[in-house]
């Protein structure tokens, strides 16, 4: 496997667990020795990161997983997404006076799906009990954590998006954000996994908890209700699937942007990269532009399924590839592109494998740091802003309705050679995600890079909708100067966005693991 920019080995062991943070790895690690599975181990982490990445993350969430089990030819496909309240209707939005729903407060929050499918996860996947499972994250919500380095500098930068008081005495200092080494807690959160552990996710969705949850979402002008709550179930739906020179490559379906992965990779594949390295102006430039076009698909198309039929079978084909890819010069970058077909941010991602044979690509979000900034008093839920993604725009498939999924930017992925699995991956990074994850394919089908190499190579950051492109520190000055010379408008970096990922592979009868540089995680095993 070529390692081209790395600066970390891959981790090679019978289990393994990567995640964004060092603790919550040797939590899902520690899990696979008490005799959890895989399974098991994701929710795990998950549960750890709640705690120990709180800006990023929680209960109060969304979460997708994608779950191989011994033998499949193809994963389970687990959607833990929300659906917004059904106390407005787009008539009642749009007599406020709004042109989108605000980032913030009350009005973006939708219904969290991460603890459902949490618990439904190792009830249907699992060998430990779910009390068990939470032990590790209620150890360091009631009896601290040490901040990391760059767990610290996050933190600081969204402080600010902390809305009301509980928000405030829960997650920061005196004000301010922890610094490196300063030990945080949240024994209320503690309590919340206790009382989950014993009762099950209904006492979540329902009773003190939910009452909790809805009325801090309407004083700070929401839309949730009790019973929007205790009528949330997890998705069970059929992952996408494109091959990509020999190898399947599986996402989410809508309402996640996965497909739209799928879309970038069927157009790159229109083009030979044999005689092309990792390192060129010529792939940059072949994969920006077709990032313009699966992305152009992607936000005319995607919407909660139960509301439009996405014509994926088209949107998906080779045949329609091949035209797409037509409309692209290798000598000058596109400016006026669309979808070809008429329509009828913060977050954690890890992944987790078993010597049994078991793997699991998991993601959970509260979309931006912090989420909606509201902290459900008494409880420690932090409440995701989702919601916030939805249009305004009475003709679009990602409209407003009540009860309706919006738009959803995390998506885990895997990839399996020949029917059997070959690895499970992620990258987090918002509207990133998509494009990130054809990268990340590319560098390992094109360029035979191990996980670490294939997670750490200079990725860039194409903004929808224009011709700017951040590129990352350490990509070759001679790719700055090419992409300007075909009209790409470069940005500066650092703090452009790249994301984070983590990635685990099939090795022989081992696993090959790797933890993306941009976060303070790692991958492990044993």
């Amino acid at each position: 496997m070529v390692n081209v920019v790395s600066g970390r080995s891959d981790v090679v062991a019978a289990n393994m667990v990567a995640s964004s943070s060092p603790l919550a790895t040797e939590a899902g690690l520690e899990v696979l020795r008490r005799g959890g599975n895989a399974v098991d181990a994701a929710v795990a982490v998950a549960a750890v990161l709640d705690v120990v990445e709180p800006f990023s993350t929680g209960c109060g969430g969304d979460a997708f997983s994608l779950v191989h089990l011994p033998g499949a030819p193809k994963p389970l496909c687990y959607n833990g997404s929300g659906r917004s309240g059904s106390l407005a209707t787009l008539d009642d939005i749009l007599g406020m006076g709004l042109d989108s729903i605000p980032l913030r407060g009350g009005a973006p929050v939708t219904v969290p799906g991460g603890m459902r499918l949490w618990a439904d996860l190792v009830t249907w996947h699992g060998d430990l009990e779910l009390s068990e499972v939470l032990h590790p994250a209620i150890h360091y919500a009631r009896n601290g954590f040490p901040v990391s380095p760059i767990i610290s500098r996050n933190w600081a930068d969204v402080v600010p998006a902390l809305q009301n008081d509980e928000a405030k005495r829960v997650f920061t200092i005196d004000g301010r954000a922890p610094g490196v080494g300063e030990m945080m807690r949240n024994p209320d959160i503690a309590d919340v996994f206790e009382s989950v552990g014993r009762e099950g996710p209904e006492a979540f969705y329902t009773g003190t908890t939910a009452r909790a949850i809805a009325n801090t979402v309407q004083r700070h002008g929401g839309f949730l209700t009790e019973d929007d709550l205790s009528e949330h179930t997890t998705m069970k739906t059929e992952a996408l699937a494109a091959n990509y020179r020999g190898v399947d490559v599986f996402e989410h379906p809508p309402n996640g942007q996965g497909f739209a992965a799928l879309i970038m990779l069927n157009i790159m594949e229109q083009f030979s990269f044999d005689d092309i390295g990792p390192l060129d102006v010529e792939r940059y430039h072949l994969m920006i532009e077709a990032k313009k076009l699966a992305y152009a698909d992607l936000h005319a198309h995607n919407a909660d399924p139960a509301f439009y039929d996405c014509p994926l079978d088209e949107l998906l084909s080779k045949n329609y590839a091949r035209r797409r890819a037509q409309m692209i010069d290798r000598h000058r970058a596109m400016n006026d592109y669309g979808s070809g077909l008429l329509s009828g941010s913060d977050t954690v991602y890890l992944c987790t494998a078993d010597a049994e044979g078991r793997a699991v690509s998991f993601i959970n979000s509260l979309y931006r740091g912090f989420g909606s900034g509201l902290v459900v008093p008494g409880t420690g839920i932090k409440l995701q802003n989702r919601g916030n993604l939805f249009s305004l725009d009475p003709a679009h498939p990602n409209c407003y309705a009540p009860k309706k999924l919006p738009f959803h930017t995390i998506i885990p992925g895997a990839i399996y050679r020949d029917g059997d699995l070959y690895g499970v991956f992620g990258i987090m990074g918002g509207a990133h995600q998509s494009q990130a994850h054809a990268q990340f394919v590319s560098n390992i089908v094109d360029y035979k890079m191990g996980p670490q190499a294939a997670l750490d190579h200079p990725r860039f950051n194409h903004v929808h909708e224009s011709n700017k492109v951040g590129l990352e520190i350490g990509t070759p000055e001679e790719i700055f100067s090419g992409l300007k010379t075909r009209g790409h408008d470069l940005l500066p970096e650092p703090r452009f966005g790249f994301g984070g990922g983590q990635a685990i592979l099939r090795v022989e009868n081992a696993w090959i693991g790797g933890s993306d540089r941009r976060k303070d995680g790692q991958a492990s095993g044993f």
